[in-house]
């Protein structure tokens, strides 16, 4: 009989190649290549945003503030490019397209409330099901 071996090198190196894949809105560009704050500033500005806050978060900038329309956003912004690498606005309600769209979904799928109850179905004869063979 063959000894059992452990599974636990296997589903370690395979949960090491998976984090990467977590990772794809991180930057990775070293400090020295880094655009200053003012020029992140002034992209922003060149955008229409109003800034209200601007951080560093996973070796990105991130803005949170106001677009061109007043909608809030928050962006994170590859700091040696200073290409947006990700954005989400909300509207002026303060709710974002995701939250509306599954609202929305949820609201689709369940009957208008003014809805008459459905008919209760007919109880099942004794044997258990409503199909007949003749």
């Amino acid at each position: 009989m063959k000894p059992i071996r452990s599974a636990g090198p296997l589903v370690l190196s395979m949960s090491l190649l998976a984090v990467p894949a977590l990772a794809e809105d991180d930057c990775d560009a070293p400090t020295q290549q880094w655009q200053p704050r003012e020029a992140v500033m002034q992209m922003a500005a060149r955008q229409g945003w109003q800034v209200q806050r601007l951080k560093i978060d996973d070796g990105c900038y991130e803005l949170r503030g106001r677009d061109a329309q007043g909608r809030a956003f928050k962006a994170k912004v590859d700091p040696r490019t200073l290409n947006v690498i990700k954005l989400k606005q909300r509207d002026h309600d303060g709710e974002d397209r995701a939250s509306r769209e599954r609202r929305r979904d949820r609201d689709a799928s369940q009957p208008p409330r003014d809805a008459a109850p459905a008919e209760p179905a007919a109880p099942l004869p004794a044997g258990g099901s409503r199909a007949t063979i003749e």
